[in-house]
């Protein structure tokens, strides 16, 4: 997908939750208690659907990670996460609803989850809602998600990088942020280390459609249509809705038939 970093305007408004990875080192650990913001909701599917969403949202799988909030939503209509996801996802009376009902639903909740749902409020600005991003990785440094969003909004490319970098060491299994990664180098025009981000990347998250987008836009981004277009099908494998790769699908055959016309 035309990632790079216009995904930003809606991820700066976004929150965290507790991933699979991130239970296993609760488990693990005895001696430390980790520091995770608390989800409250009444429903154990609806947590469930929130954090396979917000999956989907971190790795840029849209369309998945809007079915997934929208469930959420509808298993607890108080559940704050799956809210201010819906609020940032969507446009409008639409938005205005979702961030309402958000900044609602965290009334009584615990202080991370009001924090988190004041992202939302229409009053913020983009250096207020990085202040909230940065209030929030003080107050939960062991989570994940959080630490993701932490990331990518930060407001220079080198603050990204070396957040980014400082990331993956602390969270080697989180497959997203190589995603983000290769793009940051092929902003810098370093194409060999970009490529090796997003192998690891496919390697990491084998099943999902977005690595191999992300692989078909990085090889015609570098000229290579023939490998662009194996990789973009690819992507529709996975997930036959991908709008990205039906778009360069479509463009590719576009292009064909030209040149047929042109050879004729």
């Amino acid at each position: 997908m035309k990632k790079k970093f216009v995904f930003l305007a809606c991820i700066i408004a976004l929150f965290t939750t507790v991933s699979a990875q991130e239970k296993s080192d609760k488990k693990k650990s005895s001696t430390t208690d980790l520091k995770r913001m608390t989800w409250t909701t009444s429903s154990d599917q609806a947590r469930e659907m929130a954090t396979k969403g917000s999956m989907y949202h971190r790795n840029i799988e849209y369309e998945q990670a809007y079915e997934c909030f929208l469930a959420a939503e509808k298993l607890d209509p108080n559940f704050t996460i799956p809210l201010v996801f819906l609020a940032t996802m969507t446009r409008g009376e639409t938005k205005k609803a979702y961030a309402s009902k958000a900044l609602a639903s965290a009334s009584g909740k615990t202080e991370g989850e009001k924090l988190f749902a004041s992202l939302v409020d229409e009053k913020n600005t983009p250096e207020s809602r990085r202040e909230i991003w940065n209030k929030l990785h003080e107050m939960f440094p062991d989570g994940g998600m959080i630490g993701h969003y932490f990331v990518v909004t930060r407001e220079k490319p080198e603050e990204r990088m070396a957040a980014a970098e400082e990331y993956i060491s602390k969270f080697p299994k989180e497959a997203a942020m190589h995603n983000l990664l290769g793009y940051y180098f092929m902003e810098k025009k370093d194409f060999e280390t970009a490529k090796k981000h997003f192998e690891k990347y496919m390697e990491m998250y084998p099943e999902g459609s977005n690595p191999y987008d992300s692989m078909g836009e990085f090889y015609l981004v570098s000229g290579d249509a023939a490998n662009a277009e194996k990789y973009y099908a690819l992507s529709l494998e996975r997930y036959p809705y991908n709008n990205n790769a039906l778009e360069a699908m479509k463009k590719f055959e576009e292009d064909k038939k030209k040149k047929t016309a042109k050879n004729d």
